[in-house]
């Protein structure tokens, strides 16, 4: 540079700072729009999982009934009403906990929710991995169980086939599963055994209305009226009177004759 002349002007930089600044908008509303839209990874899911307590499972489950996602959270056996229950749940969107978990018997926890416009109440129990939810309620919570023990007792000393099939539904009746467990023939499938709980899972009662013994084929039938998650129905009650051992339940219908 020689005396006299002058170094040219520098060029404004505002251009370049506005297109810095549009690029920047640009940017941070696609990752608004992605993380809150599609597929939304600045929300919080809702915790479908947790059961290491039972005030996470009763929350997990509520969180569940909203996404259709309870499946997991199911005890291995649980009362037969749940599974219809399951059915109706399937189409609410807001589910709300109204009722936090509390005891209510000896490891046995309930909690209440509204879906769909209904209250349900769940009974909730210790089971493989965590807590698990035994039986759901329309209308209100579930009776406790007197307890959860699924070992069978030891054998009733009884007579006759009709004295074994009416143990067996005072048993029912008294909600004890090892009392009704201890009727069963040793030989009776494991369906039979799942069934009979599936059923104290619930809050079924029986009457005996009539006993017919078949001396011939060394075989008595109980035919019972029940109340079954509140609709009259009919139950049938079949004995084998030979086995060793004494007089034993072969077979229970519980809503059928």
């Amino acid at each position: 540079m020689t005396y006299g002349q002058y170094a040219p002007p520098k060029k404004p930089k505002t251009w370049l700072w506005i297109m810095l600044t549009l690029v920047l908008v640009l940017i941070a509303g696609s990752v608004a729009f992605t993380g809150f839209v599609t597929p939304g990874f600045f929300e919080t899911k809702a915790d479908t999982t947790s059961r290491a307590t039972p005030e996470q499972l009763s929350q997990s489950f509520v969180n569940g009934v909203a996404e259709d996602r309870v499946s997991q959270l199911w005890c291995d056996i649980r009362s037969k009403r749940s599974y219809s229950f399951e059915q109706t749940m399937a189409v609410s969107e807001d589910a709300q906990l109204s009722t936090p978990a509390r005891q209510r018997a000896d490891q046995e926890y309930s909690a209440a929710f509204t879906a769909a416009g209904l209250t349900v109440g769940i009974a909730m129990i210790p089971g493989e991995g965590g807590w698990c939810v035994r039986d759901a309620k329309v209308g209100g919570e579930p009776e406790p169980l007197p307890g959860i023990e699924t070992k069978p007792a030891p054998r009733p000393a009884v007579k006759t086939g009709e004295e074994a099939g009416t143990k067996f539904v005072d048993a029912i009746n008294a909600r004890d599963i090892p009392a009704a467990l201890s009727v069963l023939c040793g030989e009776v499938p494991d369906t039979t055994r799942d069934g009979v709980q599936q059923i104290i899972h619930g809050e079924a009662r029986y009457t005996v209305e009539k006993a017919d013994v078949l001396t011939t084929a060394e075989q008595t039938i109980l035919h019972l009226s029940g109340l079954v998650d509140g609709v009259q129905k009919p139950g049938r009650v079949e004995t084998e009177d030979g086995a060793d051992g004494g007089p034993c339940v072969t077979s229970f219908s519980p809503d059928s004759d």
